[in-house]
């Protein structure tokens, strides 16, 4: 495995990973650029982003945007409409008229169903357990597995979003398909809520799925303002607390650490 800051991901086996802060990450495989919930904002209502806010020129045109579920931190259409290029953007079924306001084509999806996104690759989704918005009372929350191309680790790696999900026992059922793991960590604000995964739970469901690298998501981004002068272990806290984990729960595991606008190229 390569370390943080290696060269771009162009083998067939590579990804590189971009860290843009909160759920939203870049992956750049060879024939494919995919962008996660993107959230590209300085600000959501009273929340405030911690670290770089994302250059959407400098992310560059994508060809795919997955949108885990309808929550504003996840799915912004303000942000959505600064994605460059003529992204299909994928989401939970009942989504798809808000994404074409913001000017992209859009393609809703169920669990049980299959995508070919170019390059050999499909996505599928997966089950989440997280609660709906009760805006968009139709869209489930969902996770997406980005499949390998072939039937190998030598074909690509596996990629696992969980956008926001609590653990829940079917996971095991794709454990075999899992190279690396974007997992979230953390919450929004300084609050435990139901429907996350902790730094522990997190570490547990990278061991149970048999992942060869995680990358700590949704973790140091959003935040009330000056909050975390006086309770700023929530902010930071949860992706050190999930690197301890992961060292005591899952030792065969490779975690890379990414602060908001790091990358690292990952070699399966």
């Amino acid at each position: 495995m390569s370390a943080p800051g290696a060269e771009p991901a162009g083998r067939p086996s590579s990804v590189e990973v971009r860290f843009l802060g909160h759920a939203t990450v870049l992956l750049e495989l060879p024939a494919v650029r995919i962008l996660t919930d993107p959230f590209l904002r300085e600000r959501l209502g009273p929340l405030r982003r911690h670290g770089p806010v994302p250059n959407p020129d400098a992310i560059g045109p994508v060809d795919v945007v997955l949108i885990s579920h309808a929550h504003p931190d996840h799915f912004d259409r303000r942000s959505l409409a600064m994605v460059a290029g003529d992204p299909l953007v994928i989401v939970p079924r009942g989504l798809e008229a808000l994404v074409e306001r913001a000017g992209h084509r859009a393609r809703g999806t169920v669990v049980g169903e299959s995508i070919a996104i170019g390059g050999g690759r499909t996505v599928r989704p997966v089950r989440a357990r997280h609660w709906r918005w009760p805006g968009a009372p139709r869209a489930t929350a969902i996770g997406y597995l980005i499949e390998r191309p072939g039937d190998d680790r030598e074909s690509g790696p596996g990629i696992y979003f969980a956008g926001d999900t609590a653990p829940y026992p079917e996971m095991v059922e794709f454990a075999d398909q899992v190279d690396l793991a974007l997992l979230p960590v953390g919450s929004w604000g300084p609050h435990r809520s139901p429907g996350h995964l902790t730094p522990r739970s997190a570490a547990r469901v990278a061991r149970d799925l048999a992942a060869q690298v995680a990358v700590p998501i949704h973790w140091g981004t959003l935040y009330l303002p000056k909050l975390e002068r006086v309770a700023g272990g929530r902010l930071m806290g949860p992706a050190t607390r999930f690197v301890a984990s992961a060292a005591e729960l899952a030792p065969a595991l490779e975690v890379r650490l990414l602060q908001p606008g790091e990358a690292t190229t990952i070699e399966v």
